[in-house]
C-alpha cells in the first residue's frame, strides 16, 4: 500500500506516539499526576473550579499549539522536497549548460 493510500485509509496517525519511560516527558507526566490530586485536595471549591477550568484551557490550547506545529512541519517539509525536487535556481551555472 503506498504512502497517499495510507493516508487516506486513515492508516497514518502522527499523533499515536507513546511516551518513553524514563524519559523527560515521562517524568515530567508523573509529577504532574503525583501531585495534582494534592493540590485540588487543598484547594477550597472556588479555586478548584478555577483551577479545572486553567488546565481545561491549557489542554485546549496545547492541542492548538500542537495541531499548528503540524501544519508548520508538513509546510516545511513540502518546501524541502520542492526545492530539491523542481527548483533549479543555483548562485552559478552549471558547466555542463549550453551556452
Amino acid at each position: 500500500m503506498s504512502f497517499i493510500e495510507k493516508l487516506f485509509f486513515g492508516n497514518i496517525d502522527p499523533q499515536s506516539r507513546a511516551v518513553r519511560i524514563g524519559s523527560r516527558a515521562d517524568k515530567l507526566r508523573t509529577l504532574i499526576t503525583d501531585h495534582l490530586p494534592g493540590i485540588e485536595n487543598a484547594l477550597p471549591d472556588e479555586q478548584r473550579r478555577v483551577l479545572e477550568k486553567i488546565m481545561d484551557a491549557q489542554g485546549e490550547l496545547d492541542t492548538i499549539s500542537e495541531q499548528d506545529s503540524f501544519i508548520v512541519g508538513f509546510r516545511l517539509g513540502a518546501a524541502f522536497t520542492y526545492d530539491t525536487f523542481v527548483n533549479t535556481d543555483t548562485p552559478y551555472r552549471d558547466l555542463m549548460e549550453k551556452l
